[in-house]
């Protein structure tokens, strides 16, 4: 029967359970343990004070038939003389390189010492980035560091989410397992202190529980786990609450690896 419920995972520290990125970090770790000779060149919670990244999706042209999801970067706080590269991290794999020698100019651009067609300096700004096909609910991460790994930034996005809506309520569903068998939820925009129900619904088995929405609107982070032998890889998450009632509809197992 699946179990929908709080875990202490790998001897993890209680921070785990409020902190969203931890708890799957944490969740990662003890699910994939494949992954264990893929070393990370730094540590996504040890962030540097003072800088920030973040990704913006570009949009595409509406006569456009590409359904490939680019981002571009947005970087500030940088210090002047320290030169960075640009790190992605696909899901369930290590951080890799994708472009280098980026430092911050005398106009506050920050630009790379190679040169584009009109031989102008590279910006970051204009670098454009794609995850290419991807899991649907996996995060893809990027980083900017310093050569000597000291200095870092990084940012995060899920190319292509695993949501669901009702009037101001949502839920969103973050597959944090290299089986496909583990997805942290979160949820917002619910009553806020209410009494919520869910139920999760795969392999002919149904899980039920409740729990409190928070002060905020928000829904606990929790795991989902799904598990067993049967050829139907289907499952269905819902959420009832006061003012809404909100489900997804999601793929688990190697289905739910598979590039989309």
């Amino acid at each position: 029967m699946a179990s929908l419920q709080w875990h202490r995972f790998c001897d993890c520290s209680s921070r785990a359970l409020v902190r969203h990125v931890t708890l799957v970090a944490c969740v990662l770790l003890c699910a994939a343990p494949g992954a264990a000779h893929e070393q990370a060149p730094f540590d996504t919670r040890r962030a540097s004070p003072g800088l920030r990244l973040e990704l913006i999706e570009v949009e595409t042209a509406a006569a456009t038939t590409s359904t490939e999801i680019k981002y571009r970067l947005r970087a500030s706080g940088l210090a002047r003389d320290v030169v960075f590269g640009v790190w992605a991290k696909d899901f369930g794999h290590a951080y890799h390189e994708v472009a280098s020698g980026f430092r911050l100019d005398e106009s506050g651009a920050i630009v790379s010492n190679e040169v584009d067609g009109d031989r102008r300096p590279r910006r970051l700004d204009e670098l454009v980035l794609t995850p290419g096909p991807y899991p649907r609910g996996a995060a893809w991460e990027v980083a900017l560091a310093s050569l000597d790994g000291h200095l870092r930034t990084f940012a995060k996005v899920i190319p292509r989410p695993l949501t669901g809506r009702d009037g101001t309520c949502s839920i969103s569903l973050e597959l944090a397992s290299r089986r496909g068998d583990r997805f942290v939820v979160s949820g917002a925009g619910f009553v806020p202190g209410e009494d919520i129900s869910t139920e999760l619904r795969y392999s002919g088995q149904t899980s039920r529980k409740t729990a409190r929405v928070s002060a905020e609107g928000h829904l606990m982070p929790d795991v989902l786990f799904l598990g067993g032998t049967s050829p139907d890889h289907g499952a269905r998450f819902l959420v009832k609450g006061r003012s809404c009632e909100v489900a997804v509809d999601y793929q688990w197992g190697e289905p739910a690896l598979e590039p989309r």
